[in-house]
């Protein structure tokens, strides 16, 4: 894997390095050996983010051996924060390859895109829509499919579903990864495009169109999904991706502890809510649910009363891991 760098100046230890996070924990691609951030200079990435010492070191600005920075973080837009340009500019100077999943394309930046023909360097913009795009065609995998959604966007879907193939993996199973969003892509998928960049009418066919190409080679494809179906700045990307993923299952992911949807002023709809809406609009079934226990205390208990109340599988995927969920799919998937 290639060695690289991963700039979330002053958001490593929030919702929005998320990008950051996910890389550290399930990257394929890329080998991550540092992490820049000032404002934590000196502590460990995996302990900072509950994921265990990794020897990943928090620096305060990128190392001049290594061959790739990525910009880590997923700010509200997607936009790149101005005074980030130093970093990127000074990254390209010394001969780095620049990945980027913001919605701010380096490549179409005439400074950056002449600094890096100068200096013979590639520019990632992994939120760039394909070409050839093309609407749903009905298309429905013979192969089990489970797509996880969430009940607000920043709340852990991907990182439901790259447990869940581990699950699968320790069983045997040949499992695939279809990424809807810039981090999954990076992480090393079997198939992605960032679907908030694509046109409205042309995401459930993306989505359709990488679920029969994973589903040629796999048993099972999981799916990530994107914001929340009831989110009213996100809801058409997750929509989208329910209509052109057609999933046999849904796992559902939550956050217990938040009250209010992530970059919208209002409180985040109810669990039971989001199921209902998803199984009548979907036509699929609701199975399992991870739950999001980061800023929760007496997460055991928590994980326990949501079981309870729902009726579901429950479990934390990050604390625990995504066995029970898969056991119930595999349940399903035998009837």
């Amino acid at each position: 894997m290639e060695k690289a760098s991963v700039l979330v100046r002053g958001f490593f230890n929030s919702p929005r390095g998320k990008t950051a996070h996910g890389l550290i924990r399930h990257g394929k691609k890329y080998r991550i050996v540092e992490v820049v951030d000032e404002t934590l200079e000196g502590r460990d990435a995996g302990e900072v983010i509950g994921n265990g010492y990794r020897g990943i070191p928090i620096v305060a600005d990128f190392s001049k051996d290594v061959g790739t920075l990525i910009i880590g973080v997923a700010p509200p837009g997607g936009r790149l924060p101005k005074s980030w340009r130093k970093d990127i500019r000074n990254a390209i100077k010394n001969r780095m390859n620049i990945v980027s999943g913001l919605h701010d394309f380096l490549s179409d930046d005439p400074e950056f895109s002449k600094l890096a023909e100068k200096y013979n360097v590639k520019l990632w913009d992994v939120r760039k829509p394909p070409k050839n795009l093309q609407i749903a065609k009905g298309f429905r995998s013979e192969k089990t499919v489970v797509l996880v959604l969430g009940t607000d966007s920043s709340v852990g879907k991907r990182t439901a579903a790259l447990e869940l193939i581990k699950s699968a993996e320790k069983k045997g199973m040949k499992a695939g990864f279809v990424a809807t969003g810039q981090t999954g892509i990076m992480i090393g998928a079997d198939a992605g495009v960032a679907v908030d960049a694509v046109p409205s009418d042309f995401v459930s066919g993306v989505v359709e169109s990488m679920i029969k190409k994973v589903s040629r080679k796999k048993e099972i494809v999981f799916v990530e999904g994107q914001g929340a179906v009831s989110h009213p700045a996100y809801g058409s990307v997750a929509l989208g991706i329910l209509y052109g993923s057609k999933p046999d299952y849904v796992i559902m992911v939550h956050d217990p502890a938040r009250k209010n949807m992530s970059s919208f002023p209002e409180k985040i709809s109810s669990l039971e809510d989001e199921i209902w809406l998803i199984e009548k609009l979907g036509k699929t079934k609701v199975v399992g649910l991870a739950l999001n226990c980061g800023n929760v205390k007496n997460w055991e208990e928590t994980v326990k009363e949501y079981e309870e109340k729902t009726g579901l599988p429950t479990v934390d995927v990050v604390k625990q891991n995504a066995d029970k969920l898969l056991k119930k799919i595999i349940c399903h998937m035998e009837k």
